[in-house]
């Protein structure tokens, strides 16, 4: 039953990292104007490492006697940059919760793949908190007193 759970959570990050693979990707193409040499890098980028965490979520879903899926998670589509990477931080954020399932689901009889998902789980993590910057949605706490060298000296 634990192995059941463990699957169908895997099956869930390989679902959103698939969506991911072509969200990423049409972003890439649709990007216009003057950011679009920057994010159509940044997006191909992406894409490519979703692909790389599909494959060994598929490869490690099979290893644990499941069957991998081949539906991918809902895809988002705009032609507006800041739609694009709002769009990208929600994908983003429903992979970290996938990858958490799926480390919940581990218990203590598979800890080389919870070792795996801890990284995973950083990495989102860190994905996340990219685009929440790029969102605007975190933002540095600075206050009007700064401390300057002089005054430390």
């Amino acid at each position: 039953m634990a192995e059941t759970n463990l699957i169908d959570a895997l099956n869930r990050a390989l679902s959103l990292e698939l969506g991911a693979v072509i969200q990423y990707m049409q972003h890439s193409f649709l990007v216009t104007g003057i950011e679009r040499e920057v994010y159509r890098k940044y997006f191909r980028s992406q894409g490519e490492e979703s692909q790389e965490h599909a494959i060994t979520l598929g490869d490690k879903i099979v290893a644990l006697g499941g069957v991998p899926t081949v539906e991918p998670a809902m895809i988002r589509q705009s032609t507006e940059l800041i739609e694009m990477l709002r769009q990208d931080l929600e994908m983003e954020r429903e992979a970290l919760a996938a990858y958490m399932t799926a480390w919940e689901a581990c218990g203590d009889t598979e800890l080389p793949t919870r070792f795996q998902l801890e990284e995973r789980i950083y990495q989102e993590k860190l994905h996340v908190e990219e685009l929440e910057k790029l969102t605007s949605e975190r933002k540095a706490n600075v206050t009007k007193e700064r401390i300057t060298l002089k005054q430390i000296g």
